[in-house]
């Protein structure tokens, strides 16, 4: 199956933990100038797991429940976090570049995210594992990872490799569109990390270095709800759909919608994960007015072709694949998971 090719306009995004270091949660802002179509996943534990690629597809079974958020279907998602507290997201970045195939099992840039949730029960395990796969994508993007007690990685791919930024190495746990270290060399000229210039108190445009600012003011608050949806609220720009907060000490995720009133939550310890054959989900249309009261049921063909249609006719001058080949895409998502 072919990579998914989108344009530097059509993801933004931010991501950033709040709180001291044994109590963060993780904020993110999906921004996206299309739509905000998509899905719910619930991602069970046992599931056994192989690529839609077409070389050498990489196989592997789930070690950890999670849920994920997805805009391009089951297995490929956009941001999500699993039950020992990983929390995985994605960024554009125009200046990422995938390395070089290595022989190894193939994903692509999305399903890396899939495998990270399914494998990983720490942000050290998530880094190990960047070692095992050839990443197989046109997409220039990099990677925010967390975990239940605090550590952060920035990943961003480059020619030769994977430049991580881990803890001591990432003083501000923010990431936006950016590398790593530019964003840190270009906040030192803000008062209060070495410069004169006026820490923002808004945002004056989607910029991604504004928003790395306002974000990493941001992160010195608490480990509040409320904290972490102001710091969203910063961010917030004409772009954003999703606004979602990853909590790994409670195992919750509140999330709201543009468009939509009001804020979900999951309770991932009150999910049923048992493993089914396909994908189990809820469509983001499709969320009930009762904001704890989410249901997840097996995803039909014809339900996720429908979205997926809608997806690469929002981006049909950015995407890579025609919207005809959404029910192939379907098919080929729905029979990469089996349980075992």
């Amino acid at each position: 199956m072919a990579s998914l090719v989108w344009t530097s306009s059509a993801l933004a995004c931010s991501t950033v933990a709040l709180g001291p270091v044994d109590q963060r949660i993780v904020a993110y802002s999906y921004d996206t100038s299309d739509t905000g179509a998509g899905f719910i996943i619930a991602n069970p534990a046992g599931a056994v797991r192989r690529s839609i690629m077409e070389d050498r597809p990489a196989r592997w079974a789930a070690r950890h429940n999670s849920i994920s958020f997805n805009q391009l279907g089951p297995g490929m998602p956009t941001v999500g976090m699993n039950a020992k507290g990983v929390v995985v997201s994605l960024m554009w970045n125009d200046d990422a570049v995938f390395p070089a195939p290595g022989g190894q099992p193939v994903v692509n840039e999305l399903e890396l995210i899939q495998m990270l949730l399914d494998r990983a029960g720490s942000v050290g395990q998530a880094l190990a594992l960047l070692d095992t796969v050839d990443v197989q994508a046109l997409v220039p993007i990099h990677y925010f990872v967390a975990d239940a007690t605090g550590s952060t990685a920035a990943i961003t791919p480059t020619r030769t490799g994977f430049v991580v930024h881990a803890d001591e190495e990432m003083p501000v746990p923010a990431l936006t569109n950016t590398g790593y270290r530019q964003l840190l060399e270009q906040l030192t000229g803000y008062v209060g990390h070495g410069g004169d210039r006026p820490m923002p108190s808004e945002l004056d445009g989607p910029g991604s270095l504004e928003r790395f600012v306002l974000a990493s003011g941001a992160s010195g608050g608490p480990a509040t709800l409320d904290n972490a949806f102001a710091a969203l609220a910063l961010v917030e720009n004409p772009q954003t759909f999703w606004q979602i907060v990853l909590d790994p000490h409670r195992m919750a995720i509140d999330f709201r919608l543009t468009g939509r009133d009001g804020v979900w939550r999951i309770d991932m310890d009150a999910v049923d994960f048992r493993c089914r054959d396909g994908a189990v989900g809820i469509d983001l249309a499709a969320l009930p007015d009762e904001r704890d009261s989410i249901e997840f049921n097996a995803l039909t063909r014809s339900g996720l072709a429908d979205v997926l249609v809608e997806v690469l006719l929002a981006f049909q001058d950015t995407v890579g694949l025609p919207p005809q080949m959404a029910g192939d895409i379907a098919d080929a998502q729905l029979s990469s998971a089996v349980c075992r």
